[in-house]
């Protein structure tokens, strides 16, 4: 415990290390923490935001305004407050959320310095408790600036800003704000980011536009490379609450750019001949997305730093301003498989580890709202006991259901020699195959259902089939005659024993599944999407000749008694499977999202594993059935068929490294 009462950032430390320092194992540490564990809540039940008033509504001096109707310099401008209810009401969306530094950047500093020489703009903001007079604003005077014009373009009169939006004195208010600042930027429908390198020459701002045209000129790119360096050196992108605000925004972020006055019509022409403009176009400011501006960022780093020097400014960009779906690509994947296969989860801990906070404790609320974690701790009561932040972050990891491999026989997995972050990146699971092209959305939901730690490791539930025969057919786009959709013809070939056997229930299963009125003519609106999605990977299995293997579930009636065949499940190749005598199984679970919870994420887990049964005593039919012990051997997809099943409670025990 630290005497400091805060909790410890001790990510750069080995396992090891902090394991000796506490004197019993991670896990039993990992259990200590969890007593601290807090389920989130709609903490959001209303958001205060702010609004220019208008003339008559102001109480201090009236604002002067030239013949264009722009506000005279040197008047003042009242900021009042309203609230709205984005979380129940979508009109309640309609505001801006900025993200900014509360520090001034060198070239703020430059700027207000400037503003000096000139009668200042002055912005009040209305007090808090009624009656009392307006207050000089808390955030720059360049911020409002900047804010309201962009304001002004886009017709949005609401405005969040954190500094004025959250009372700073009130700890209860401030704390459940940390809890929710997700909602905040994720139902914003204009989110924006205030960078402050400014673009000062025509060449920048040409290199600029090519970069987001994707139209670099090979001897362009060492300046695109520097400028890009430049831009992502900004203070905006070295703080985590600003990661937090551009990864929950998503693609609504719109990032800021200023540049120089004197290139406002270079930049008018320059958007006139793109096929795709830039955003909002406002005077003095370049308008991008903040995801185009990554996906550009990280496609050229990723090429440039194969064939030129410069690697070492390549990997700082990437490590500030990578775009996750082009980043985690994974280029040894075989083809006809999606490229991404990693869960994202290790480098959103990485990008929050590596910037810059005042308050440790604060990461673990912004890793819970990066990675939609539904349970969370209690910073406060961390703080007080001096908690180490990586075992907090360890708890928070698999309180909330993410896939640790287990099996003994993995190699070159995480040890206690590793930090936290080390040992998270090699130990999590790593073998997703997303049947979509929303591979990374689809592999944040891969985690267990209600999971419940324990000593001997995670306690979930689901159904647990045992993988019978197996299916090596030819290719379906081989066959010039076949005028069924795939699924349908595999389900009449089961029918009639085509595969050396009667497969009727899963014939049956399939056949309703197909005809049923929302899945017929290819309306793919039932919930959730999980089946459609598998059904498509079967039928792409069926149409490139993947091998498939049936499935049936082990009834937790009666141990592992089996029943009908009733799921099929896609192997890699043709050749997957060879061994079919070998003693093989699958845990399946799936859950909705939880409509009544803001941005609860449906749950999916399809895995390949090896089962250790657990002895009974005495007669089996008079006891319960003992909880299996599972082993992750691959993620594997696959079409199942469990209506009316009871899910099972299984145990997948903890990576052997964690109980040393």
């Amino acid at each position: 415990m630290s005497k400091d009462y805060k909790v410890v950032k001790d990510t750069s430390l080995p396992l090891t290390q902090i394991r000796d320092r506490n004197k019993s194992s991670i896990i039993s540490s990992v259990l200590d923490i969890e007593r601290h564990a807090i389920s989130r809540e709609n903490w959001l039940n209303s958001l205060h935001c702010l609004y220019l008033a208008e003339d008559n509504e102001e109480p201090t001096e009236k604002r002067r305004r030239v013949s264009n109707g722009s506000i005279a310099v040197g008047s003042s401008e009242l900021l009042k407050r309203r609230y709205l209810d984005p979380v129940r009401d979508e009109c309640g969306r309609d505001y801006i959320a900025v993200s900014y530094t509360w520090n001034p950047s060198k070239e703020e500093e430059e700027e207000e310095e400037e503003s000096k020489k000139e009668i200042p703009r002055r912005f009040f903001v209305e007090s808090r408790r009624t009656g009392k007079p307006a207050l000089p604003s808390e955030v720059r005077d360049v911020v409002w600036r900047r804010v309201l014009n962009y304001a002004d373009h886009v017709g949005c009169e609401n405005i969040w800003i954190d500094r004025e939006c959250i009372d700073q004195d009130d700890e209860a208010e401030k704390g459940a704000m940390i809890q929710s600042m997700h909602l905040v930027y994720s139902l914003c429908r204009h989110p924006i980011a205030l960078l402050t390198r400014t673009i000062n020459t025509a060449e920048e701002l040409d290199l600029l536009i090519n970069l987001m045209c994707d139209e670099v000129r090979a001897e362009d790119e060492p300046a695109v490379l520097n400028l890009l360096n430049d831009i992502t050196s900004n203070l905006w992108w070295t703080r985590a609450w600003t990661f937090q605000e551009d990864y929950k925004a998503s693609g609504r972020m719109t990032l800021l750019i200023p540049h120089n006055r004197s290139l406002e019509q270079r930049k008018l022409e320059a958007i006139d001949h793109m096929e795709q403009p830039l955003l909002p176009i406002i005077e003095g400011e370049i308008c991008i997305s903040s995801r185009d501006f990554k996906e550009r960022a990280t496609e050229f780093c990723l090429s440039y730093k194969k064939r030129s020097e410069g690697k070492d400014i390549c990997d700082r960009i990437l490590n500030t301003a990578a775009q996750y779906n082009v980043l985690l690509k994974d280029e040894r994947m075989q083809p006809g498989l999606c490229p991404v296969s990693r869960s994202m989860s290790p480098t959103i801990l990485s990008d929050i580890l590596s910037r810059n906070l005042s308050e440790e404790s604060d990461r673990l609320a912004i890793v819970a709202n990066c990675c939609a974690y539904t349970t969370r701790l209690d910073t406060r009561s961390l703080d007080i006991e001096g908690a180490s932040l990586s075992l907090s972050i360890l708890a928070l990891y698999v309180l909330n259901g993410e896939i640790l491999e287990n099996h003994p026989k993995q190699n070159n997995r995480g040890t206690l020699n590793d930090n936290i972050l080390e040992f998270l990146s090699k130990q999590s699971l790593d073998s997703f195959r997303p049947p979509t092209d929303m591979a990374l959305t689809f592999i944040k939901s891969c985690r267990f259902i209600d999971p419940e730690i324990t000593a001997g490791g995670t306690l979930t539930k689901g159904h647990l089939w045992r993988l019978g025969k197996v299916i090596r057919r030819s290719p379906m786009k081989n066959e010039k005659y076949n005028t069924l959709p795939p699924l349908v013809q595999f389900a009449t070939d089961l029918q009639y024993g085509k595969y050396g056997g009667r497969y009727a229930d899963l014939a049956l299963c399939l056949c309703q599944w197909l005809h049923d009125p929302v899945h017929y003519g290819k309306r793919r609106v039932r919930s959730w999407g999980w089946q459609e999605s598998m059904a498509e990977e079967v039928e792409i299995a069926l149409m490139e000749g993947k091998a498939l293997r049936l499935g049936c579930l082990v009834q937790p009636k009666y141990g592992s008694e089996d029943s009908p065949y009733r799921a099929v499940f896609v192997g890699d190749s043709n050749d997957d499977w060879k061994d079919e005598t070998a003693g093989s199984y699958a845990f399946t679970s799936v859950m909705p999202a939880n409509s009544k919870t803001s941005e609860d994420i449906q749950r999916h887990v399809s895995l390949e594993v090896e089962v250790e049964w657990q002895k009974q005593e005495g007669s089996e039919r008079r006891s319960s059935p003992a909880i299996p012990k599972l082993y992750i051997k691959r993620w594997l997809n696959g079409l199942c068929f469990f209506e009316n099943s009871p899910r099972r409670t299984v145990l997948f025990p903890w990576p052997s490294a964690l109980l040393e």
